[in-house]
């Protein structure tokens, strides 16, 4: 007897699968899973994208600005043009702009090379917005999902005639809070890799600025 109950109870011991729990939860867990997943796809490619851009855009070589004040200091205006031609970093670029501005007064040259500044930070900033909402967005859809999943199991256990079984409801339950754990899964990187683009982007802005003050005060500066 205790052989059939324990074989009994093994026939009828269901298998964790993540596949099953995920897109079977009808037609609008299985929309919301995949928009969520979509979500995912698009924030790993807007991090890495980001990732690579502002890494490429930090790479200026250390003498860069000592090599602009020697040459402004020598008079070499156009040498100075073609290193920042070169050279093709943001700071170069507001630099060439600054260069470009040289026998106009220093408040023309400094208003070129904000607007330039501007600019400049608008591209290593591109994107970062959506990566943002889709680090809020994702666990939103996922208690949506969640939500709608719930009314749908205690709809269908309302038109249950009789008693309702507790693996009926259970197994309802964690159908519809799967898509709280992908949204969670998805949003809380998301939001880490947010945060990491944002600390690099204002590092580098707060190196270029130091580089485009140094080079007005060049220009300030008496031979």
């Amino acid at each position: 007897m205790e052989l059939q109950a324990q074989t009994v109870s093994q026939t009828t011991q269901h298998i964790f699968s993540l596949w099953d729990i995920l897109f079977s939860g009808g037609i609008v867990s299985s929309v919301v899973m995949s928009a969520i997943f979509l979500l995912g796809i698009l924030a790993l490619y807007i991090f890495f994208e980001r990732y690579f851009f502002i890494r490429r855009a930090s790479k200026t070589p250390s003498d860069f600005i000592d090599n602009i004040k020697d040459f402004v200091y020598e008079g070499k205006i156009e040498a100075a043009v073609d290193l920042c031609k070169i050279t093709n970093s943001p700071e170069a670029r507001m630099i060439e702009k600054g260069l470009s501005r040289i026998g106009r007064p220093i408040s023309d040259i400094s208003n070129a090379m904000q607007n330039q500044g501007q600019i400049e930070v608008s591209r290593l900033e591109k994107n970062l917005n959506i990566l943002a909402s889709a680090s809020g967005a994702a666990p939103m859809l996922g208690f949506l999902g969640t939500v709608v999943g719930m009314i749908m199991a205690f709809f269908e256990i309302s038109n249950v005639m009789g008693t309702v079984s507790p693996k009926l409801l259970a197994s309802g339950i964690y159908t519809a809070m799967a898509t709280t754990a992908v949204g969670l899964f998805v949003g809380i990187p998301a939001y880490f890799f947010y945060n990491i683009l944002v600390t690099k982007v204002d590092r580098l802005v707060l190196k270029i600025q130091t580089h485009a003050n140094e080079f007005l005060d060049t220009l300030n500066k008496p031979l």
